[in-house]
C-alpha cells in the first residue's frame, strides 16, 4: 500500500483535522481491512517531514480547485472546504460567512439575518453553498426565503426533485415561491398528498381544494399555499368540507379577507358554523370567523357584551353625556376631568361603566370623589377592588381616592406610612 498516494485522497474526503489516528482509520476503510498496522517509522521525524511536504502539495492543488469551483456542495464527492480543515477556524467566523451569504443572495438586512440564525441555530452548519445560487436562479424572492430559510439545507438536486413532483400534477404551482411549503416533506409524502388531492377533486370544478380556496377568496394560489406553514390541517381536510365551510361563511356575509385571515374556522363542522351564524343573524350581530370557532362560553359572553355595549350606546352615545348623567355634574366638570387625565378622552362607555358601577353602586362612594380622581375610571376593576379592600381592612379612612389611582409602589408606601403612625 502506497501511503503517499492515499494522503491526497484523505484530505479530499475527510472533514476533520489531520491526525495520525484519523489517517490510520482512513487507510483501514480504503483497504477494507479489519486492522492495519502502520510501520513503526510512522512516528519518526523522517516520516513526518514527508507528510508535511505532501500536505503542502495537496493544499496548493486543492486551493486552485476551490477557486475554480466555489459552488461545490457537501453532497458532492469532490467537495472540499478548507475552512473546516483549519484548526483556528472559529464558529463565529463560519456563522458570519453564512450571514453574509444570506444578505448578498436575498438582500437581507443584518437584523433579518440575525433573526434567522436565532430561529434556526444549526442552519449555518447544514446549508449548501450551491443552493444559494440555485434558489436565486429559480426566482426565490426574499419574502419566501424569510418564511422558509431551511430551503438552503437542501441540495439543488433535492429541490428539483420535489419541484418536479408538484409541477407535473399542477403546472400552475410549479413556482418555488408557491410550493416551497411542501418541501419540508419527503418526496414520497408529497407524491401521496398530491395524488389524494387530485382524487378528491374529480367530482369538483377546481383541480384541487387549494385552487378552490384561491378562486373563492379571489387571491393567488401562492397566498393559499403559504397558509400551510401554520395551518397544516388544510393538508388533510377534505375538499367537500372546505367548500361547504367557505360557502356558508360567504353566504352569511363574512368578508373574504376575514375568512382568509382566519382559516381556522374551517376546522369546525359545517353544522356548528351554520347554527352559530343563525344565532348571530337573529340577534343582528355581525358575523366574524373567530366568533364562529370560539368556545361556547366565549360565544355566549360575546353576545352578552355586544348587547350591553349596544344598550349603553343607545342610552347615550356620548361618553361626556354618560359621565354627566352618572356623576351628576356639568359638562364643564367632565371637560376638566378629561384635561386632568387625557386618557379618559379615548375611553369608552364599556370601559368606564364597570368601575362606575362598583364605586357608586356597590361601595356607595360619593361621585365627587370620583370627579376628583378621573384616573380611577380607566384602571383595571380588579386593581380598584383590591386597593379599596386593603384600605378598609387596614382601617384607613379615606376622604379622597387619589392613593387608589397611583402606582403600586406609591400605594404600598402610603399604606406602610399609615401603619407606622
Amino acid at each position: 500500500m502506497n501511503l503517499r498516494l492515499l494522503l491526497p485522497c484523505f484530505f479530499l474526503h475527510s472533514k476533520s483535522c489531520f491526525t495520525f489516528r484519523n489517517f490510520q482509520n482512513f487507510i483501514m476503510n480504503k483497504s477494507n481491512c479489519s486492522r492495519v498496522v502502520l510501520p513503526q517509522r510512522i512516528h519518526t521525524n523522517v516520516f513526518k517531514n514527508v507528510i508535511v511536504r505532501q500536505i503542502s502539495t495537496c493544499y496548493q492543488l486543492l486551493q486552485d480547485k476551490t477557486e475554480k469551483s466555489l459552488c461545490l456542495t457537501k453532497g458532492d464527492e469532490s467537495y472540499f472546504d478548507f475552512k473546516e480543515l483549519e484548526c483556528n477556524s472559529s464558529a463565529e467566523q463560519r456563522m458570519g460567512h453564512f450571514m453574509a451569504l444570506m444578505c448578498e443572495a436575498f438582500k437581507l438586512s443584518e437584523e433579518e439575518a440575525e433573526d434567522i440564525v436565532e430561529c434556526y441555530p444549526f442552519l449555518w452548519k447544514e446549508f449548501f453553498h450551491k443552493s444559494f445560487t440555485h434558489l436565486k436562479s429559480m426566482g426565490l424572492v426574499k419574502t419566501t426565503f424569510m418564511q422558509y430559510p431551511w430551503l438552503i439545507s437542501m441540495s439543488p438536486e433535492e429541490i428539483d426533485s420535489k419541484l418536479q413532483i408538484v409541477s407535473t400534477s399542477f403546472p400552475d404551482m410549479g413556482d418555488v415561491n408557491t410550493c416551497a411549503c411542501l418541501f419540508k416533506y419527503p418526496n414520497e409524502k408529497i407524491d401521496m398528498l398530491i395524488s389524494n388531492w387530485k382524487k378528491e377533486a374529480v367530482e369538483f370544478e377546481q383541480p384541487s381544494k387549494f385552487h378552490f380556496l384561491a378562486h373563492a377568496l379571489k387571491v393567488p394560489i401562492g397566498k393559499i399555499m403559504n397558509q400551510l406553514e401554520t395551518k397544516s390541517f388544510l393538508l388533510s381536510l377534505s375538499y367537500s368540507r372546505i367548500q361547504e365551510g367557505v360557502n356558508i361563511c360567504l353566504d352569511a356575509g363574512v368578508q373574504r379577507e376575514d375568512v382568509l385571515n382566519d382559516l381556522w374556522v374551517l376546522r369546525n363542522r359545517p353544522i356548528k358554523i351554520r347554527n352559530r351564524i343563525e344565532t348571530l343573524l337573529q340577534s343582528k350581530i355581525p358575523v366574524k370567523p373567530w366568533v364562529l370557532r370560539a368556545r361556547i362560553q366565549s360565544f355566549k359572553t360575546y353576545i352578552e357584551e355586544y348587547w350591553e355595549e349596544k344598550q349603553d350606546m343607545e342610552y347615550d352615545n356620548n361618553l361626556s353625556s354618560y359621565l354627566m348623567t352618572r356623576l351628576k355634574c356639568e359638562l364643564s366638570v367632565v371637560e376638566r376631568m378629561m384635561k386632568v387625565f387625557p386618557n379618559l378622552q379615548r375611553a369608552t362607555i364599556r370601559k368606564v361603566k364597570p368601575n362606575i358601577d362598583y364605586l357608586l353602586v356597590v361601595k356607595c362612594i360619593d361621585p365627587g370623589l370620583v370627579i376628583m380622581t378621573p384616573r380611577i375610571l380607566c384602571q383595571k376593576l380588579d386593581t380598584v377592588k383590591d386597593r379599596i379592600e386593603i384600605l378598609e381592612t387596614t382601617g384607613i379612612q379615606y376622604s379622597s381616592l387619589w392613593m387608589v389611582g397611583r402606582s403600586q409602589r406609591e400605594f404600598d408606601d402610603f399604606v406602610k406610612r399609615w401603619k407606622t403612625k
